[in-house]
């Protein structure tokens, strides 16, 4: 498997202080919280409420069950329907990619195609890792062409009821669901030692809608 490179220097929120505006973006974004080992960054106001209706409004006709690429998984371990975006697809899928690059200050030529995920209620995602292991094909993880998945956006598109925390296990940190905001965490290294083990927990009441962006090391 290629070497794993390092993230670069100088994304748009490094070295501001807590609750700081990020500059430089299209639109005002706010940190919230960020911690190291792993890189968990949280920001509200990512997306406005209205790019997120019009996501939510955009994938809902195109959902199908979602899958997982895993090896030691299987479908029973995630319950949703899912949605992928095709690249630059339209007006607000291009602002968003652009978004994402400028924040994180990866290229956009460096993240999959967004997808977006329902999970009704009881929906859930178990504890898992966003890297593709050494043992799952190339043909399903693309690794030998495209560089393995570096870093993880998620975007919150509206909030449930009850529930639908994302949960970093190994930090024993939670994010709840916020309409418009995101939460980034990297990971450098494609094992258990990158501490990114996460799960989305069960949603109890309502639904859950995310949209989810994976960076790569190489041109997707």
């Amino acid at each position: 498997m290629p070497a794993m490179p390092v993230m670069p220097a100088g994304p748009a929120w490094a070295g501001v202080d807590n609750m700081a505006s990020v500059p430089g973006l299209d639109q005002p974004v706010r940190l919230l919280a960020r911690f190291t080992n792993p890189e968990i960054v949280v920001l509200q106001h990512f997306l406005s409420h209205h790019e997120c209706d019009e996501l939510v409004r955009l994938a809902r006709p195109r959902l199908a069950p979602s899958e997982t690429v895993a090896d030691d998984e299987d479908d029973l371990s995630r319950t949703s329907q899912g949605m992928f975006f095709d690249p630059a697809e339209n007006a607000l899928i291009r602002t968003i990619d652009q978004r994402i690059a400028h924040c994180f200050n990866w290229p956009v030529t460096h993240g999959e195609d967004l997808q977006v995920l329902r999970y009704e209620t009881g929906g859930r995602y178990d504890p898992h890792y966003d890297y593709f292991s050494a043992s799952t094909p190339d043909d399903i993880s693309g690794v030998h062409l495209h560089g393995q998945r570096v870093a993880t956006v998620i975007l919150y598109l509206n909030e449930p009821e009850q529930g639908g925390d994302t949960a970093f296990v190994d930090r024993d940190f939670r994010v709840t669901p916020t309409k418009g905001n995101a939460v980034f965490f990297s990971y450098l290294s494609a094992d258990a030692s990158s501490k990114t083990l996460h799960a989305g927990l069960p949603v109890l009441a309502g639904e859950k809608w995310i949209a989810n962006k994976w960076l790569r090391a190489r041109p997707f």
